[in-house]
Formats: structure tokens, sequence, C-alpha cells
């Protein structure tokens, strides 16, 4: 432990000398200056983050989750206080500096280097490390970089162990670090989303210190993944073996939870990394064609509205979830990166049968909230004949077999004539489609996704909000509503901040110079691109 703390201390030392010499080349610009609410929306987005944040500081400040019911606390993050560093830039966006301030004080005091819980890597990555490097490039400081720094030291780069990959070398990460050994548990497997989740957070800290360490481990690993051949272009099994690394055929396909954010930093580090990597953008757009082309399945009852299915056990299962929501905004996001028209275009239609298809499981619940998951009959079998040409017609169908009053839900005007049913019925506060309304709006400037947007948050305003904060919703299609006890870090550092942002000035963190992790904590773009007007 020693040794590494000595470690740590030298990459510090030599951090600083590197920040010192780059702060002379960076912009005086403020880019807080157009992050002002200037609107009723805006200003009932920054009411919430203000109220909810106030009830986690009254019942749970320093621990990583506010209670809302039991007015209590949790910490599933180790204890780190996950709400505070989650909630850092979006304090900086709102202009709320007191509580920035005091959450100042609090990161200069967390040990990294312990916990009375194992570290998730995963986790532990997108919202503590992101966290801290998006508010340094909001506002630079030297403090927040020495904990970036620690995090990545003490709880991340630990997690990677020594395997081989089609022959060669290469340092795969395990999944938990444990504390009380300062080694990381064993393990045998690891998802799609896990490995491939480091890109963005250790390609900026690289940019950030000078150290280019990070950014070659975790490119290292998406370069060797990516070699790896699959059934349809770009898309990989979720499940992947550690030693060697080598992806578990017959685990689930699925751009959904295990999968999801792999896809997501694919295009968004190639863009960070400004173009180096052009087979991760190829891998990109693999994967966006064959997501349409082999698991995009319309539904009997409106084949207009299309999800994602997902592949398992070897079948084909019609189920999609909220969390994949965040696509169509990727989709516009990775149109910047393509010079093709055609691709342009054919991309552009994609994205927005996507959106439509995320919308509608918002709008047709009993609640105007989508749930976690949704199931739905298919129009007919020709996603399976196409998907059993790649699989050697080894997959068998996986149609829901329920009931048609069921498969509508309960008969009210608003859920009998749509296209889905609820699976998981729970909405866990999650931020998803706010991103991609989000990306739309400042696309196209159009208010109808203001208009969306506040609509949705209006629902979540009235029903989920307790006297303390903020809180899961058991079931999205039952009225009166059932609440459960837990008020997640993300609804600070994803939902609330991708609101606020759908309703402030199109220079506030604008998607020409920033790109957003998968916890929506922004990095600064080395080069600026083409997005937004």
């Amino acid at each position: 432990m020693l040794f590494n703390r000595l470690s740590v201390c030298v990459l510090l030392v030599a951090t600083f000398f590197q920040l010192s010499e780059a702060a002379s080349t960076r912009s005086n610009k403020d880019p807080l200056s157009a992050c002002a609410s200037t609107n009723p929306q805006s200003d009932k987005i920054k009411e919430a983050f203000v109220f909810a944040y106030n009830g986690y500081k009254k019942h749970a400040w320093g621990h990583d989750e506010l209670l809302p019911l039991s007015k209590s606390y949790s910490d599933s993050r180790n204890g780190w206080g996950a709400s505070i560093v989650d909630g850092l830039d979006t304090m900086l966006i709102m202009g709320l500096e007191a509580e920035y301030q005091e959450a100042l004080e609090f990161v200069e005091n967390i040990d990294f280097s312990f916990s009375n819980t194992t570290s998730k890597g995963f986790e532990t990555n997108i919202r503590y490390l992101g966290g801290l490097l998006a508010a340094n490039d909001l506002r630079p400081n030297k403090m927040l970089v020495k904990k970036a720094i620690e995090v990545a030291e003490y709880t991340l780069i630990p997690l990677f162990v020594q395997s081989t990959s089609l022959g060669y070398d290469l340092m795969v990460p395990l999944t938990y670090m444990n504390f009380k050994t300062n080694q990381p548990e064993a393990g045998r497997t690891i998802n799609l989303a896990e490995f491939g989740t480091y890109t963005m957070e250790f390609t900026r800290l690289s940019q950030v210190t000078g150290d280019p360490k990070y950014e070659q481990l975790a490119t290292d690993l998406v370069n060797a993944a990516i070699q790896h051949p699959t059934r349809m272009p770009g898309l990989f099994p979720t499940s992947w073996t550690v030693d060697p690394f080598a992806p578990v055929d017959a685990s689930t396909i699925t751009i959904a939870g295990g999968g999801d954010s792999f896809y997501e930093y694919l295009i968004k580090n190639y863009i960070l990394q400004t173009d180096k990597n052009e087979d991760h953008k190829l891998i990109w757009q693999n994967s966006v064609e064959s997501i349409e082309e082999y698991m995009l399945s319309p539904t009997s009852q409106n084949p207009d509205i299309k999800y994602v299915a997902m592949i398992g056990n070897s079948s084909v299962y019609y189920t999609s979830q909220e969390l994949i929501c965040y696509w169509p905004g990727n989709i516009l996001l990775g149109i910047t990166q393509i010079t093709d028209e055609a691709k342009r275009t054919k991309y552009r239609k994609f994205a927005d049968t996507f959106y439509d298809s995320c919308i509608e499981a918002w709008v047709k619940t009993e609640t105007s909230i989508a749930p976690e998951s949704w199931n739905w009959v298919p129009q007919d079998d020709s996603l399976e004949k196409k998907l059993n040409g790649l699989f050697e017609n080894s997959l068998k169908s996986s149609k829901p077999k329920t009931s048609h009053q069921k498969r509508l839900g309960p008969s009210s005007k608003k859920t009998v004539n749509r296209s889905f049913y609820v699976g998981n019925s729970i909405y866990d506060l999650r931020p998803e489609t706010f991103e991609s309304i989000f990306y739309y709006y400042r696309l196209l400037g159009d208010t109808k996704y203001q208009n969306m947007a506040e609509v949705l948050f209006d629902s979540i305003n009235e029903l989920i909000r307790t006297d303390a904060g903020f809180t899961r919703l058991r079931n999205v299609d039952k009225r009166p509503v059932m609440l459960e006890n837990f008020q997640e870090s993300f609804f600070f550092a994803e939902t609330l901040k991708y609101l606020y942002l759908t309703f402030t000035d199109k220079n506030c963190i604008s998607l020409n110079d920033y790109v957003f992790n998968t916890e929506a904590h922004p990095f600064i773009l080395p080069k600026p691109i083409a997005y937004q007007s």
C-alpha cells in the first residue's frame, strides 16, 4: 500500500507541472457563461435539483444516495459521496456556487484508497472519475485532477490483469476491487460494457495529465475486442472470458444493459481522440447498420413503431429497455463524422424511428413514465428468419405468450392502443430518453422537443417527488402510484442535467465543444466538431 501511495504522489507532482504548462494555452472564455436559467422551464429543473440535493444534504450528506421515504442513506458506491461527485458539474452548469464550494471541500477529503465494500470498476469509472474530470474541464482545479488520479490509481488500474487475445499479451480488467486485500476480486468473465467503458475517461485523463498510459490501456482493450469475428457486423456477445480475452459465443447479444456503453463509446471516444482510431468509427457504423438490419422489429399493433430485440439462450427475445434510448442521440452525434450523404440520410431515418419508439414507451403508460423494460408481439416472423440465416437455424422463437388485455395493459384511453406491454414496471429515474431529446433539440432547435421534455418531466415532478427528494417508481402502469425508497446519484448527473440543457442557451456546453460520457459528464474536445449551429 505504501508503494502505491508513493507511486501516486510521484505521478501527481509530474502532473501538476504538466497542468501548469498547459494552463497558458487554455482559452480564457468561461464555458459556463451561457448557462444561466432564463425561462420558467429551466427554472423548474433547477428547482428540482436544489430540492433533491437539499434533501440529500439534510438526510444523507457524505453518503452515496438518499433514501427519500425513510429519510436515510445508502452507500451502494463505496461510501465516497457518489451524489456529490456525480452532481459537481451540474452544480457548475446551474450556477449553484455555494453548493459547489461545499462539495469541493468534501471531495478534497475523500479517501479513494479505502472502502468497506468492494468497488465496481465500471461504476467507479463513469461516476467518480468521469465526474471529477468533467468538473475540472468546466472549471480547472488541480485538486480535482489529483483526486482523479487517485481514483484511477487506487481503484481502476489495479483491476487490469495479464491476459492474451488472439495470441498476444493484453491487460484486461476484472470487475471488483477489494480494499481489504488491495487486490482485484478473482473472476473469469467480464461483460462488454464493463471493459469497453474505460476509453473516454482514460483518454481524457491522459489528455489532462500528459501520461499516455491510461489511454493506451483502454484503447488496446477495445482494439483487441473488435478483432474478434462476429455473426452480425459490429455486434458482439455480451460476456467475455478474462484469460484468454475472448467472447463467450453462447452469451447474450444486446445493445441494452451489459453491452450498451461499449457501442456508445466507440463513436464518442473516436471524437475525443480527434479521429485517431478509424477502426472504432467503422465498427460503430457496422453496429448501427446491424441493429437496423437484424434486430429492429415492427410491432403487430403498429408496424410504424419498431423496437430493438435481443438474442440470448439460442432464442430471439422481443424485449427492450429504457437503457437503450440514448441511441437516437448517439446516432445523431455519429452522423457528424460521416461524409457519405446516403449513409447520413439512412442513419438519420433510423434515429428518428428509434426516437419515436422510445417516446411511445413513455407517453403510453398510465403515468406517462417509461418502464425499465417492455415487450411486444412482432408483426411477423421475418426477423427470426433473417437471424436464423446467420445462426444456422439454431435460434428459437421467444414470442410473448400473453392475452390481449395483459399485452396492452390496463384499459384506458392512454394504453389501449399502445404497441407494447410492460415487462419490468419500475422507473428508476433514468435519463436515456431525455438524453436523446437533448440531442435532437440541440441539432434542430425545434421547440417540440422542449415541449416533450417538459411534459415528461412534469410527470416525474408530480408523481415521484417526495418531501425529501425524488425516488424510484414501482409500477409505471398503476395509479395511485407506489414508490420505492432510492434516489440514484445519476438523477443529479444525468436526468436533471440533460433536462436543464434542453432549456438553456445552446451555447451552454455546446455539442460542438464537448462530448458527454455515459454518466452525462462533459469532456472538452481537443478539436471542435460541427454538431449544432
